[in-house]
């Protein structure tokens, strides 16, 4: 659009400057109810702004005060226990930025302008966040290059290797022992740190009490902190192939992840990569593929790209890795973000040596997931 009589170029950058803020909270809830995490934490309320601090902590209760057997005459034993270990994480961030100079901005105007390059700059800055940070829920935090990064849930999915051969938890009698096609072998052996904590299975102590983990009886303190790690192409399921496994390495995940037993602590939607879900549409059979409606859950955010396995939501989501998926408890997560807003809107700043407009997007936050053992992972890398 072309510039009125009298309207300075000073004018249009204070213009873009109003535009550029407005834009960002008007499309805040645009944002989370785009992608299904960020709608699930957003609805369960599990989004926490202006958060100050250097970084933020909490505590993990990893074991129960002994107990024991009492006559009605037994003597007391009166000690003081320590229940919690201390967990903490920073907080991380992302930015986009983008310039346009006096000369290109004062030429992108009338019928010359094919494409508001001033006007719309704001919404490119979102729109390639969003896009950016759709794919960060899955990333791993720790590993090296990614110190600038969100703390994703393969931050804690990491599995034991030894001499290059990554270990299983035994069907057999609930040992370490290395990967094997034939021993059919379902759930590999964790091994990771996350908020400063091993994810190993009796890290703290404690022991398997009865049967193969994480089937049986254990100690609380033995996996208090230790995620559910499926491998989808083990033959106990029947096949080593994903299309046949797929409803039933996804029920045993489900079901193995609840041996928490609390209601907060329940899966709440499994997020497949596109490929495996189409597979697990496939694999199931025409009665179990019906939609039922429901008035909760991801078909309550608008996302129809759904189905439900024993009363959990099935979907997929852009960013989920090739070839895994992943089980989520969204009671147990939490988004830490520092401002008042996912995303904070700067500029335009012009430069006088460059004559030149500065644009930036920004968010600093992280995430929180309260304690491993209340997610999920099944992969069919190998």
């Amino acid at each position: 659009m072309a510039m009125q009589t009298g309207q300075s170029t000073s004018d249009w950058a204070r213009s873009i400057g109003t535009t550029i803020v407005t834009y960002l909270r008007e499309e805040e809830q645009n944002t989370f109810r785009r992608y299904k995490l960020f709608a699930a934490l957003s609805e369960s309320g599990n989004v926490a702004y202006n958060q100050g601090g250097r970084g933020f902590n909490w505590q993990a209760r990893y074991r129960n005060v002994p107990v024991s057997g009492n006559d009605g005459t037994t003597a007391r034993t009166f000690a003081r226990h320590n229940l919690w270990v201390d967990l903490e994480l920073p907080y991380r961030g992302y930015q986009a930025s983008d310039q346009i100079t006096k000369k290109e901005m004062l030429e992108n105007r009338g019928q010359q302008a094919l494409i508001n390059v001033a006007g719309k700059m704001a919404s490119r800055l979102q729109e390639s966040m969003e896009q950016h940070l759709a794919r960060e829920f899955y990333i791993d935090g720790s590993a090296s290059g990614n110190e600038l990064r969100f703390h994703g849930i393969e931050s804690f999915m990491g599995i034991d290797v030894q001499g290059g051969n990554k270990q299983m938890v035994s069907i057999v009698d609930g040992t370490k022992r290395n990967y094997s096609a034939g021993n059919n072998d379902v759930f590999y052996w964790p091994s990771d740190t996350y908020a400063g904590q091993s994810t190993a299975l009796g890290a703290v102590g404690g022991s398997q009490l009865s049967g193969s983990w994480p089937n049986g009886v254990a100690d609380p303190e033995y996996d208090f902190y230790s995620p559910i790690i499926v491998d989808g192409l083990s033959g106990y399921f029947g096949s080593t192939a994903w299309k046949t496994n797929a409803v039933a390495a996804i029920r045993e995940a489900c079901h193995q992840a609840k041996r928490n037993d609390t209601r907060e602590s329940e899966i709440d939607m499994v997020l497949l990569d596109r490929k495996l879900y189409i597979d697990f549409l496939n694999a199931q059979e025409s009665k179990e593929r019906v939609v039922v409606q429901k008035s909760t859950g991801l078909r309550a955010y608008g996302f129809n790209d759904t189905v439900s396995l024993d009363g959990i939501d099935i979907s997929t989501e852009y960013g989920v890795p090739n070839g895994v998926g992943y089980g989520f408890s969204v009671g147990n997560m939490e988004l830490k973000v520092m401002e008042s807003s996912l995303y904070t809107g700067e500029g335009p700043y012009y430069a006088e040596e460059l004559q030149s407009y500065r644009f930036a997007c920004s968010t600093l936050a992280n995430l929180k997931f309260k304690s491993p053992r209340n997610f999920f992972k099944i992969t069919t890398v190998g």
